[in-house]
């Protein structure tokens, strides 16, 4: 299993939903909880686990619901289930408090959670996240395919993948999983201007220009002028972003001063 090439705890944690499965890179540092995308597990992160775990102590989730290794049922996107599941979880791991990461589908997670117990998240890191603006149509009618002509997801990975360089191994994993697994159709709900409101603490927003699920610019500016603290970065490239850690880095350091 290629979980076990990497040195990395491997638990499950218990909660009033479903028992959940976390990857945890150990150290005495303070506690980052990561939140993968849609279509994908806590496996995403281990490109990054490795320098994250230099400056934190790194919990990587598997979202309910989502081809991991928690359990397969989802929560109701439409009320606050999950952002209660995750405060259940940093519950069970014995964490008040930790810098939320989130990607896509995590970071929309994330925001959430941020909106719904702030005095739990430290920062919140939202990598092209969900539930700043609604998707493009286009992008929800191209999964919407996928239910009824399994041919369409190819076109959906490519369109999320835009230009982006990543490992055979993970582009092979990506294709199995849109194959086989139903994704998440429709619009996740958006957060208000009064949820945004409520995200006090420090906030970095990283998404691509090209990014074919949302207009980056409009969710960019809309963060800006209902959390004031946010800052924003447009990188040239699609929805996928990669190694964070050296932006994510100096920006905890001087908004937290570590």
């Amino acid at each position: 299993m290629i979980l076990n090439t990497f040195l990395l705890g491997q638990q499950y944690v218990e909660t009033s939903f479903s028992k959940t499965f976390i990857l945890e890179g150990k150290s005495d540092t303070p506690p980052m909880v990561l939140l993968h995308g849609s279509c994908s597990t806590s496996a995403a992160w281990l490109g990054d686990l490795s320098s994250l775990s230099r400056e934190y102590h790194v919990y990587a989730v598997d979202i309910l619901g989502e081809p991991g290794n928690s359990e397969e049922f989802r929560l109701d996107l439409h009320s606050n289930e999950y952002s209660h599941w995750l405060g259940e979880v940093l519950d069970a791991l014995s964490i008040q408090k930790a810098v939320l990461m989130g990607n896509s589908l995590g970071g929309w997670l994330a925001l959430h959670f941020g909106a719904t117990a702030p005095e739990r998240v430290k920062a919140l890191i939202l990598l092209a996240s969900a539930g700043i603006v609604p998707p493009k149509q286009a992008f929800v009618e191209q999964t919407e395919k996928i239910a009824i002509d399994r041919s369409s997801a190819k076109a959906v990975k490519d369109t999320i993948l835009g230009d982006s360089v990543l490992p055979k191994e993970v582009l092979q994993f990506m294709m199995l999983v849109f194959e086989h697994f139903n994704p998440i159709i429709g619009t996740l709900p958006i957060l208000s201007d009064v949820e945004l409101a409520r995200l006090f603490m420090p906030v970095l927003f990283i998404a691509g220009k090209q990014d074919a699920t949302m207009d980056t610019t409009l969710a960019a500016d809309r963060l800006m002028n209902h959390v004031p603290q946010a800052l924003t970065l447009l990188l040239e490239g699609s929805h996928v972003i990669t190694s964070a850690a050296d932006t994510v880095f100096p920006f905890l350091a001087e908004r937290l001063q570590k």
